[in-house]
């Protein structure tokens, strides 16, 4: 009598292959290499615009870098958000995609490279800092599989600390006071126009009037 052997039953063979074929691609991880805040200053004001980037490499733990069902979800709570994003395969710009708003989703298919390649994402986002002093999430990096869920492992998150509301300073302006214009100094005679009182070019002529008379007359009764 021949050994039977085991094997898997008839009926469980295709439901392997659904369940094989459907299974989720194992998750990138995602490593960030770097963050810029623009301003640079910290804690954060209310109202005030900032611009935050994002460098974020990713490591793949499959047979391509990113599953091309998956995508990734960008989120932040700056107000009037503007997103911009860059993907480098091995160090060239490879794909960019702009979008604005509160969320932000990028395509799994521009991530999706062979293993042999180095992929990174350079993200922006510009907005307003929220009011309240506590502290904003200026971006969330989160990958959805292909049934729109978190991975595991999967999320990045930036926070920065936000100021107290302060009232707004008013200007204070102090009344001017007025200056009485200067005079100018009294301008001062030169020394060739200064007058001696009571002596002056009248006097001079009668003078030498008198004396050219009195010589004449001086001259008059001598005999030659």
């Amino acid at each position: 009598m021949g050994r039977r052997s085991v094997g898997w039953p008839e009926y469980l063979v295709p439901l392997a292959l659904v369940i094989f074929l459907f299974a989720s691609p194992a998750a990138a991880t995602l490593v960030l290499t770097r963050t810029t805040l623009t301003p640079p200053s910290l804690p954060l004001a209310p109202g005030q615009g900032i611009t935050v980037v994002a460098t974020i490499s990713i490591i793949p733990s499959g047979a391509r870098t990113f599953s091309q069902g998956h995508n990734l979800q960008l989120e932040t709570d700056l107000a009037g958000a503007r997103w911009s994003s860059v993907v480098y395969s091995d160090g060239i710009p490879a794909d960019r995609e702009n979008g604005q708003g509160r969320v932000f989703f990028l395509p799994g298919f521009v991530l999706s490279y062979t293993t042999n390649h180095d992929i990174a994402i350079e993200i922006t986002v510009q907005g307003t800092v929220p009011a309240g002093n506590v502290p904003v999430t200026v971006m969330t990096v989160k990958e959805l599989d292909n049934t729109g869920l978190p991975v595991a492992g999967g999320t990045i998150g930036i926070m920065e600390p936000v100021s107290a509301v302060s009232p707004v300073p008013t200007e204070q302006v102090t009344p001017g006071t007025t200056t009485p214009p200067v005079s100018p100094p009294p301008a001062h005679p030169s020394p060739s126009a200064a007058r001696i009182p009571g002596f002056g070019w009248e006097t001079a002529l009668t003078g030498a009037g008198f004396l050219g008379l009195a010589c004449a007359l001086s001259g008059w009764g001598r005999k030659p």
